[in-house]
């Protein structure tokens, strides 16, 4: 019979306590001490093993960088060294190119207004070197290197070359090296390189004309405009000259490939 106002498993209070309290309540507590002194322990032992990790790491990074920048040292004079072998080669081969017109305008092979259009032609081109009047066009990296956009690269100095051209120019060169059709003006990574050449800024592009004409054509046509434009957000810095004489070497890379006899 259940007494009012009694639990019914009032009776059960002992084997519940039991089971919610198998522990006895002191070994608990050893057992809650040891957790709790532990748990400093492990995390120790976590943070030993990651900065063991890292250390290992900056270790192997210090252990490499010397080697990495000697090979990167060693890639860089090798190229160097090879694109110098390559312009010598260059100059050679059109100092023997010029020979070769000269025995054919001596021996007759050539008439003279042949040679003369030969030569009209080899100016054009760019195979032969140029001189005279002209203007110079510099371009230099906007001072904050931070700001997007303040860095000159490939695009700019095709815009500069190409406004000249349209300006009238008969000769370009960009940091001494002479534009053709085949002339290529691209990035790589950090540098710019004008017919796979190498160049550093500031830079410097010429070009052999009428210099006033020219001047006033550039600062008013899509060129100047356009690098004016770098100049007032980005900060980019340039400035373009009247010279009495310009000299444009000729560009050695150019050659005949296929040639065929006119009728």
């Amino acid at each position: 019979m259940t007494v009012p106002g009694r639990r019914p498993d009032a009776s059960m209070d002992l084997l519940i306590t039991l089971r919610a309290e198998a522990l006895d309540p002191s070994y608990r507590a050893v057992h809650e001490a040891g957790r709790s002194r532990r748990r400093p322990l492990v995390m120790l032992a976590a943070l030993l093993a990651v900065g063991l990790l890292f250390g290992v790491a900056i270790a192997q990074t210090w252990r490499t960088a010397p080697a990495a920048a000697l090979e990167r040292q060693d890639l860089i004079a090798r190229i160097t060294a090879t694109e110098t072998r390559l312009d010598e080669r260059r100059a050679t081969s059109a100092g023997l190119t010029r020979e070769v017109r000269d025995l054919e305008r001596s021996y007759g092979v050539l008439s003279d207004d042949e040679a003369d259009r030969l030569a009209q032609l080899s100016l054009r081109t760019g195979s032969e070197a140029a001189g005279g009047p002209g203007v110079r066009v510099t371009l230099a990296d906007g001072a904050d290197a931070a700001v997007r956009g303040s860095r000159v690269v490939d695009t700019d100095l095709r815009m500069a070359s190409n406004g000249l051209w349209a300006c009238g120019a008969e000769a370009v060169a960009i940091n001494g090296y002479r534009l053709s059709v085949r002339t290529a003006i691209r990035n790589a990574g950090d540098a710019i390189t004008v017919d796979y050449r190498s160049i550093a800024g500031p830079y410097t592009v010429e070009a052999i004309g009428d210099a006033r004409s020219i001047e006033e054509c550039f600062r008013g046509g899509e060129g100047g405009v356009w690098i004016e434009g770098l100049s007032q957000h980005y900060g980019v810095v340039w400035g373009i000259g009247r010279l009495h004489a310009v000299e444009v070497p000729a560009d050695p890379g150019l050659g005949v490939d296929h040639a065929t006899r006119a009728p």
